[in-house]
């Protein structure tokens, strides 16, 4: 698998979690959460502050996600968007904007 695929991939999981962490919030009536850096690396254990409102604004993308200040790659992605905590990403390369929108659960309900 090419490595640029791996990384969206990787990307699309954490996007995953982030998902549940939102519907959890929701249920809570919480406004704010903590969410999962959704960066490429794996091993990543940056939460990120943010408003559920905040969240909705950069789901409204499927090629957009929420990254930890310094966690881009400029070979697949650029910030579009600083945030207090938080970058917000859209992947540019065609290969991986491709991989995230066919990964999005929200373009792709279960």
């Amino acid at each position: 698998m090419d490595d640029k695929v791996k990384r969206a991939r990787t990307e699309a999981l954490f996007r995953d979690v982030n998902e549940r962490i939102a519907e959890s919030a929701l249920r809570f009536d919480a406004s704010a959460t903590q969410f999962v850096c959704e960066c490429a690396d794996p091993t990543c254990t940056h939460r990120l502050e943010a408003t559920l409102e905040e969240y909705e604004r950069v789901r409204e993308d499927g090629a957009t996600f929420m990254l930890a200040p310094g966690h881009d790659h400029s070979d697949i992605e650029r910030v579009v968007a600083v945030r207090r905590g938080f970058h917000v990403v859209e992947k540019m390369q065609k290969t991986v904007r491709e991989t995230v929108r066919r990964l999005d659960p929200r373009a792709n309900p279960a």
